[in-house]
């Protein structure tokens, strides 16, 4: 297995991702690029998910569609990881099957290894249970597997393993690649730190790694020599399947959600979410016209969903304005941004949720905020 290229230019110049974080323009790009991206890939998504609900579980369909989801759902993940750097802090992990994560991941990259590569996969019999981010874990190992596609330009094995090891499991990586010696391995998760030529690989691949596996409380280690390939093992705390239980469900209620929202298609998909949750949906597509709605309607109005917008901070000065008529009425945010909800400009008057959101992330934290828990 390779380590990935360097960040600093071959004429010894700033780096792509250096120019990135210090040249406030280019993030303003970068984010409003984010927003348009993460818009398309809610509909995508949310659509996909609406899809997967109707369809039977024999319906020759069904695996077209989830296919749609795993594709979209690494596309997020890469484009967090390409426009919002270091800076993201990281999304709270939730508990979920290992076992399950590298099923998905390893079909969507099967077309990328090429047909010179055999991909094996050795999973645990049993659930392998963890609490991690699923898109930042689904980005540890598509970067392990890519590097090891690129240690075997020639072809060879590619091995993937969980097993459940006492109160641990196991992610195990195995290539036949070209392997490393120990000057290699003594430098392989620096930032920057390279083995390839100039121009293939931003050099942050294996750091941020070892930074990921390292924040869910894991430990990572390789061996390998010069010529004989290499294994990355990766050990993650295991969660025990009682304390990982899903909370049961409740019942949404007649409640009636303002929905607030430029984009029309990530609109009416939501409208579709809370109706299929029986929800009374209002929509308006400009915060004006939401105004001008929730002082008009006769009726309570339960919660707000709003478009967060530019600046974030706007969004709670109008919410604020509808609170003068309708002061119990309670607010969750949408944003399409890849925005810090901690940070100073953030809108403080509700929950944030980053687009593109599973239809049942969505009506969880929906539910949450009408039942005050969040």
């Amino acid at each position: 297995m390779t380590a990935e290229s360097g960040a600093v230019s071959a004429a010894g110049g700033p780096s792509l991702e250096q120019a990135l974080a210090d040249n406030a323009s280019l993030r303003r790009h970068a984010s409003t690029v984010a927003h348009d991206f993460n818009n398309l890939l809610a509909v995508i998504s949310g659509y996909t998910d609406l899809m997967l609900r109707r369809l039977r579980p024999d319906d020759p369909m069904r695996r077209n569609a989830e296919a749609i989801k795993r594709a979209t759902e690494w596309g997020l993940a890469l484009a967090q990881q390409v426009l919002a750097g270091s800076r993201q802090p990281p999304p709270p992990p939730a508990p979920m099957d290992l076992n399950q994560l590298v099923t998905n991941v390893t079909r969507v990259l099967q077309p990328v290894l090429g047909e010179n590569i055999e991909l094996t996969t050795r999973l645990a019999p049993d659930p392998a249970r963890v609490s991690v981010n699923a898109h930042q874990m689904g980005q540890v190992i598509m970067n392990l597997v890519v590097n090891a596609r690129d240690a075997m330009p020639a072809g060879g094995q590619l091995v993937i393993e969980t097993a459940n090891v006492g109160q641990v499991v196991m992610l195990a990586v195995s290539d036949t690649g070209s392997g490393m010696d120990e000057e290699t391995r003594a430098h392989l998760f620096e930032p920057y730190f390279t083995t390839k030529e100039p121009g293939r690989g931003s050099g942050l691949g294996l750091a941020t790694v070892h930074d990921i596996v390292t924040r869910f409380g894991g430990q990572i280690s390789v061996m390998s020599n010069a010529g004989s390939g290499a294994t990355f093992k990766i050990y993650l705390p295991r969660v025990d399947d009682a304390a990982s239980s899903a909370a049961p469900r409740h019942a949404a209620g007649i409640q009636t959600v303002l929905v607030v929202d430029d984009e029309p298609e990530v609109r009416d998909l939501i409208r579709e979410i809370l109706e299929l949750q029986d929800y009374v949906v209002l929509e308006a597509g400009d915060r004006e016209s939401g105004l001008a709605l929730a002082g008009r309607h006769a009726g309570v109005i339960d919660l707000m969903v709003v478009d967060v917008g530019v600046p974030p901070m706007l969004a709670d000065e109008w919410v604020k304005r509808v609170r003068v008529t309708r002061p119990d009425v309670k607010v969750l945010y949408v944003s399409g941004y890849l925005s810090d909800e901690g940070s100073m400009d953030a809108p403080k008057l509700g929950p944030l949720v980053q687009k593109p959101f599973t239809v049942g992330a969505f009506t969880k934290l929906v539910r949450l905020v009408l039942s005050g828990a969040q």
